[in-house]
C-alpha cells in the first residue's frame, strides 16, 4: 500500500495500512479496496487544511449519497479496530465533518461497483494546540448502521511544528529555473509574516534568499540544485512550513569533451556525461590531427556513437567511437578536435546532452595511439519470450550486421533437439545496423514461429568474413552450439503500476489541464510502447481522457526497458464530467488502453499499488 508523504519520518511509514489490515468484516452487497490518498500535511495552529482518499467500489451495491446505500468515512480510534468514535487529541479539529465520528461521504453522488469514491474532508488545527502529528484514523462503515463494509486501518497524519501563524502558497512564478540557481520566483500566497523576521524559503530543503516580504507575496532567489523537481515552502518565523508546490530545475551544463583513446583505427571520445547528435548526421564534428606525421584529416563518415538523438534521447551515451579508414601508427601522437558546426541560423556543434545543452567548442584533447584491439566478440546470452517471434542475442561488446553479406540470416540457427517439433528458422535480424553506423550489443533474430511454453533452445552460429563484427572490424566467434535458453512456462499475470507522480505542472492553473503538465506511471515489468489512452479521474468526481499522439506525448524511459511512462499534456485536458472545470490534483488513473506487457496481458489498475497522481 501507498503513502504520499510530505513530511513523515520512516518510522511512521513503517506503521502502514496493510501492517495494521485486519480481515474483511462482511457487508452483504458492499465491499471496496484502497486506491490512494493525499498528502500527509504540515499545519499552523488555526490553520484549515484539506485531507482525500480513495476507495474503490468493490461490492456490488452501488453507493448512493443520501440514500439508504450511503458509506461514510467514519473515524476510528487509534487502535484502528473501534469506529465511529474520534480519539481526544483530534476531536477538536472537526471542520465541517458529518458529525464528531464521521468525517465524510462520497464527494460523488454515486459510485457504482467499479468505480473510485472520493472522500474529502477538512482538518482545521485549534490556535491552542501543541506540537506533535495528530492521527486521524478511518475506514468506511455503511452510513445507515455504522457497519465496517472493509476494515482496512486507513489514516492521515498532520504535523504541527511550533506556535506561530501558518502560511498558505498559491504560486511560483516563474516554477522553473536552471540548476546553477539565481532565478528571482515571486511566491504569491497568504499568511506571510515578515517580522522579527522574513520567513524561510525552502528548495527541495535547500535555502532561498528572500530579498522582499508582504503578506501575500515574497520575492526569492533559487539556490543551485540538481535538475529535477523539487518541492518550495514557505515557514514564518517559529511555525511549522506551508503547503508544498513544485518547481523543476533544468540542466544548463554543457556536456565537457574529456578524453581521447586511439587503438588501431579506432578512436574513442569520451564526454562528461551522456550524449548524442542533435541532427541526423554532421560529417563536421571532428578533425583528427595526427601530430606525428603533420596530417589532417576530416572526417567524412563513420561516427558510431553517440547515435542520432532519439525524441527521448534514451539512447545518449558517454562514448564515441570513431571509425578512421585506416590503422593508427602505434605510438603517433593523435590530436582530436571537437569543431564547431554551422547548425541552423547559428554555429556550434551538434554534439548535446539529454536536456539539449550544446557541448562547447571547439575543444581538443591528446593521446597515443596503441596497436588495433583483436579479440573477437562472443555471444553471452539469449532469451526468448512465450508467444514471441523474437529471439534476443547479446555479446561481449556492441557489434553491426553487413547486410549485404550472403547468408546472413540462414547463419543463425534454433534447435530444441526434438524431432517430433519443427524448429523455427531466422527470417530477419532487427537492432544490428549495415557497415560502420550503427553498433548495439543486443540484437533481434525474427523467427519464423511463434515461440512455444517450456521450450529449450540450442543457438548456434556459423557467420563467415564481414557478417557479425565489432567495431574493430573483429568478426564474430563461430559456435555450435554458442548458447541454451528456455522459453519459460506462459505468463497470464497482468502488470501493475508501483509508482504514479506528478512530474510537472507547467500552469498558469494549478490544476492538470495546461499543455506541459506532464506525470509519469512505473509498472512492474515491461510494457509494449504500444499507443495508449489513459482515463483519470479527481477527488471531485472530474473524469478526463489522455490520448497518447492526440493531446498528449507519451515516451518510456528507454526504448528496450519501457518500464516507465511519461506522460506530457501538448494541449489543454478538457475534462469530460464532474463538478469542476479542472482536473485537480491529486488523480486516480483509472483505466488504461492500448498497452499491455509483453505477454500481451493488460494492466491491472485496480489491483495496483500505486495509481494516484500527486507531488512528491
Amino acid at each position: 500500500m501507498r503513502k504520499i508523504v510530505t513530511a513523515v519520518s520512516a518510522a511512521a511509514l513503517s506503521l502502514s495500512m496493510l501492517a495494521t489490515a485486519v480481515p474483511a468484516l462482511a457487508v452483504t452487497g458492499y465491499d471496496s479496496a484502497y486506491a490512494g490518498e493525499s498528502a500527509f500535511v504540515n499545519i499552523s495552529p488555526g490553520q484549515t487544511l484539506n485531507f482525500q482518499v480513495f476507495f474503490a467500489n468493490t461490492g456490488t451495491t452501488t453507493w448512493s449519497r443520501g440514500t439508504g446505500t450511503q458509506v461514510d468515512l467514519a473515524a476510528c480510534l487509534d487502535d484502528k479496530t473501534t469506529c465511529n468514535a474520534q480519539d481526544v487529541p483530534e476531536s477538536a479539529w472537526n471542520s465541517g465533518w458529518l458529525s464528531a465520528t464521521r468525517y465524510a461521504s462520497t464527494v460523488q453522488t454515486t459510485t457504482a461497483p467499479g468505480a473510485l469514491g472520493t472522500f474529502s474532508y477538512n482538518i482545521a488545527a485549534p490556535s491552542t494546540v501543541l506540537a506533535g502529528t495528530y492521527r486521524f484514523n478511518g475506514d468506511l462503515v455503511l452510513s445507515s448502521t455504522g457497519e465496517k463494509i472493509h476494515p482496512e486501518g486507513y489514516y492521515q497524519d498532520a504535523t504541527v511544528g511550533g506556535t506561530g501563524t501558518g502560511a498558505v502558497i498559491n504560486s511560483l512564478t516563474p516554477n522553473t529555473g536552471t540548476s546553477n540557481g539565481g532565478t528571482n520566483v515571486v511566491i504569491a500566497g497568504s499568511g506571510f509574516v515578515c517580522t522579527p523576521a522574513f520567513p524561510s524559503v525552502s528548495f527541495g530543503g535547500t535555502n532561498a534568499a528572500v530579498t522582499s516580504c508582504g503578506a501575500t507575496s515574497l520575492n526569492a532567489t533559487s539556490p543551485a540544485h540538481a535538475p529535477g523537481a523539487v518541492t518550495v515552502t514557505v515557514t514564518n518565523s517559529g511555525g511549522a512550513a506551508s503547503n508544498g508546490l513544485p518547481f523543476t530545475y533544468q540542466d544548463t551544463t554543457k556536456p565537457v569533451f574529456q578524453s581521447i583513446a586511439v587503438a588501431g583505427n579506432l578512436i574513442t571520445v569520451t564526454f562528461s556525461e551522456p550524449v548524442c547528435r542533435a541532427v541526423a548526421w554532421a560529417q563536421t564534428d571532428w578533425t583528427i590531427n595526427n601530430i606525428s606525421s603533420g596530417t589532417t584529416d576530416i572526417l567524412e563518415s563513420g561516427d558510431t556513437i553517440p547515435f542520432p538523438c532519439t525524441a527521448s534521447k534514451d539512447n545518449a551515451a558517454n562514448t564515441a567511437t570513431i571509425v578512421m579508414p585506416t590503422n593508427i601508427t602505434p605510438g603517433a601522437l593523435v590530436e582530436v578536435t571537437l569543431r564547431e558546426t554551422v547548425l541552423g541560423a547559428g554555429t556550434n556543434t551538434s554534439i548535446v546532452d539529454t536536456s539539449g545543452n550544446v557541448a562547447a567548442a571547439p575543444q581538443a584533447r591528446q593521446a597515443t595511439a596503441t596497436a588495433p584491439e583483436t579479440t573477437p566478440p562472443t555471444i553471452t546470452s539469449a532469451s526468448g519470450a512465450v508467444g514471441a517471434t523474437t529471439v534476443t542475442v547479446n555479446f561481449s561488446e556492441p557489434v553491426y550486421c553487413n547486410n549485404a553479406g550472403a547468408g546472413v540470416p540462414a547463419s543463425w540457427t534454433l534447435n530444441d533437439n526434438n524431432t517430433a517439433t519443427t524448429d523455427p528458422t531466422i527470417t530477419a535480424i532487427t537492432g544490428c545496423g549495415a557497415g560502420q553506423l550503427t553498433a548495439d550489443s543486443a540484437i533481434g533474430l525474427t523467427t519464423s514461429i511463434s515461440l512455444p511454453a517450456d521450450t529449450t533452445y540450442n543457438l548456434s552460429y556459423a557467420g563467415g568474413a564481414n557478417e557479425t563484427q565489432d567495431v574493430a572490424g573483429n568478426d564474430l566467434a563461430v559456435c555450435n552450439p554458442c548458447v541454451t535458453f528456455t522459453t519459460g512456462a506462459a505468463d497470464f499475470t497482468p502488470p501493475t503500476m508501483v509508482d504514479a507522480r506528478l512530474t510537472n505542472n507547467a500552469g498558469p492553473s494549478s490544476d492538470f489541464v495546461d499543455a506541459g503538465d506532464a506525470f509519469s506511471v512505473t509498472f512492474s515489468e515491461k510494457m509494449t510502447a504500444a499507443a495508449t489512452t489513459i482515463s483519470i479521474q479527481d477527488q471531485d468526481g472530474t473524469t478526463g481522457l489522455i490520448t497518447c499522439g492526440t493531446n498528449a506525448t507519451c515516451s518510456w524511459n528507454t526504448a528496450t526497458t519501457t518500464t516507465v511512462l511519461t506522460v506530457t499534456m501538448t494541449a489543454a485536458l478538457v475534462p469530460s464530467s464532474g463538478t469542476t472545470p479542472g482536473m485537480q490534483i491529486p488523480f486516480n488513473i483509472t483505466a488504461f488502453t492500448g498497452v499491455t506487457d509483453t505477454a500481451g496481458n493488460p494492466p491491472n489498475v485496480l489491483g495496483s499499488s500505486d495509481r494516484l497522481v500527486d507531488y512528491e
